[in-house]
């Protein structure tokens, strides 16, 4: 087992760590100071693979929400790039996935990150030793001064009580399967209806299964929640956690999609070309009903989301146990204003949800955490 040391090390290479480590850089930290590791091989393999999967056209996030801690970014990047109109959709300028992704690539490049990365590096446990903590992983073992958890939550895929059939899966989950020309997609948030119009453009036909009729949001979550004032009574149920998952719960939209994406799906229903039904698929042998409509079963690919794991069914778990780390009654670690859990240890996404607010999972929620979490390393850098 090999043996390494720094003093930033961001566990998770997907948007959040990204969006941390580019932060990082271009607000004066230094770059042999950091360190990214990642279950996956590649700096944001999970995230373009998964995106890629469901042939993701455009964003959920506005223009100004990307990896760099310079709202205008992504815009003059395009700008410079000569991107044209289509890269950015609607009021809100929704952007690409392409063009998300090449200012991505562009900024890992302009700062050397590659160089600073480790991959297949999942971590089986997190200890702290004295003043740094000691992060194993599958080949190796890292003390840091510092570290953020920014990983997301690919592992957890929830399915429906039927998912055992043996011809059902998750759509992201690995599959060696070749596809079925007749296959039955059920959900009905934005990564099913991406899904759905990727299975058609394939040719193949398409049922669409979901429990209510299609919903618009342009977003997770109404907008206003990206800034202060629309947080306002959020952030005056302090640690009242309960009510803070509820109001979360409350305003995030799942099962829901942007009005393009929506609108294109019905059209196709319309023209007879997929299929949409809408109700409770509940199970009969190997076999999926609606109404008492059987679905077609060759091929059954769940789009029903992730779920957060309890941090006890993780990596954390030894830390936890140490430290005796507090836990919300929700599950969730007990978070500070700069989403400390403990000293110089920090996360983001899921587990910052009753901090960040409904969209602490999305883009929106990496730049933020980089906004409350970067301030607290740069001035101990300068410092030292």
């Amino acid at each position: 087992m090999t043996d390494l040391s720094t003093r930033v090390l961001i566990i998770g290479a997907g948007v959040h760590g990204m969006t941390l480590a580019v932060s990082y850089l271009e607000q004066g930290g230094a770059l042999e100071e950091l360190l990214l590791i990642d279950a996956h091989d590649q700096l944001l393999k999970n995230w373009k693979s998964q995106t890629a999967h469901i042939e993701m056209s455009h964003l959920r996030s506005t223009r100004v929400h990307h990896i760099s801690s310079n709202p205008y970014a992504l815009k003059q990047f395009a700008a410079a790039n000569d991107y044209g109109s289509y890269h950015f959709k609607d009021t809100f300028g929704r952007p690409s996935l392409a063009l998300f992704n090449d200012h991505c690539d562009q900024l890992i490049a302009d700062f050397n990150l590659r160089s600073r990365f480790l991959g297949n590096q999942p971590v089986s446990s997190i200890k702290r030793s004295g003043n740094v903590y000691e992060v194993t992983t599958s080949t190796r073992r890292i003390t840091a001064e510092t570290v953020i958890v920014s990983t997301g939550q690919s592992s957890s895929m929830h399915l429906p009580g039927f998912a055992d059939i043996p011809t059902c899966r998750h759509v992201f989950s690995a599959n060696d399967q070749p596809e079925q020309s007749n296959v039955t997609v059920v959900g009905g948030g934005i990564t099913a209806l991406h899904y759905t119009v990727s299975r058609h453009s394939k040719g193949h036909d398409v049922t669409l299964v979901t429990k209510r009729p299609l919903e618009v949001s342009q977003f997770d979550a109404d907008r206003s929640f990206m800034g202060p004032k629309g947080l306002r009574a959020f952030h005056q149920l302090e640690d009242n956690w309960i009510e803070k998952r509820d109001f979360v719960k409350q305003e995030r939209k799942p099962g829901t999609s942007p009005n393009d994406l929506v609108l294109k799906v019905k059209r196709l229903v319309q023209l007879g070309e997929i299929r949409h039904i809408i109700g409770e698929a509940v199970r009969d042998g190997d076999q999926l009903f609606v109404d008492g409509i059987a679905l077609p079963s060759d091929e059954i690919v769940c789009c029903t989301g992730i779920r957060p794991l309890h941090p006890k069914e993780t990596f954390l778990r030894p830390l936890m146990e140490q430290l005796d780390l507090p836990l919300t009654p929700c599950g969730t670690p007990v978070l500070d204003a700069s989403l400390a859990w403990t000293d110089n240890f920090y996360m983001t996404g899921a587990y910052a949800d009753l901090i960040v607010g409904p969209f602490a999972r999305a883009i929106y929620g990496g730049q933020e955490g980089a906004r409350r979490i970067i301030p607290r390393l740069l001035p101990a850098r300068k410092n030292a």
